[in-house]
């Protein structure tokens, strides 16, 4: 009997990670010019020497994820502004690992459904090629690995992803 080696992974989601102790920060309301305005945001993060993740532009400002220890920081930071901000902790990012995501029609769909499904309260959801990364409130995360290893995983499994 010849054993054979796997050098691909098998489509679909093969794993389900959950990254904790994040914060959520919002900068809005900024004047303009914007894009400006957005940099000298994120130079007072630096200043401050807080690393950022989950960058996102807003339509009157910006979002990101900061460490939850860092929150005090960056409204120490901010807190000069003539910007409205918010910090929020309590944030974990829950990462949806798959080959080739984005060419699997439909699977970004599922993902979705089921975290929409499941009730967690989603801050904000992005994709990479081989994976989607998912901010959900930090009591939702483990909830919600669990359900997607069950539905997601098992499906793939059985060849329905």
């Amino acid at each position: 009997m010849s054993t054979e080696t796997d050098f691909e992974k098998r489509r679909g989601v093969s794993r389900v990670e959950v990254r904790d102790g994040f914060a959520q920060v919002h900068a809005s309301r900024i004047r303009e010019p914007l894009m400006e305005g957005r940099l000298a945001v994120l130079q007072c993060v630096a200043d401050a020497r807080v690393s950022i993740d989950f960058l996102k532009l807003t339509p009157s400002g910006l979002s990101f994820l900061i460490p939850d220890a860092q929150c005090e920081a960056v409204e120490n930071a901010l807190g000069g502004c003539d910007i409205h901000t918010t910090v929020r902790p309590g944030r974990s990012i829950v990462l949806v690992h798959a080959v080739n995501m984005r060419d699997e029609e439909g699977l970004i769909a599922r993902v979705v459904q089921e975290v929409i499904a499941s009730g967690a309260r989603m801050d904000h959801i992005s994709d990479m090629h081989d994976r989607m990364l998912v901010v959900v409130h930090s009591e939702d995360a483990a909830p919600l690995r669990q359900r997607l290893e069950a539905n997601m995983i098992a499906a793939t499994a059985m060849g329905r992803a």
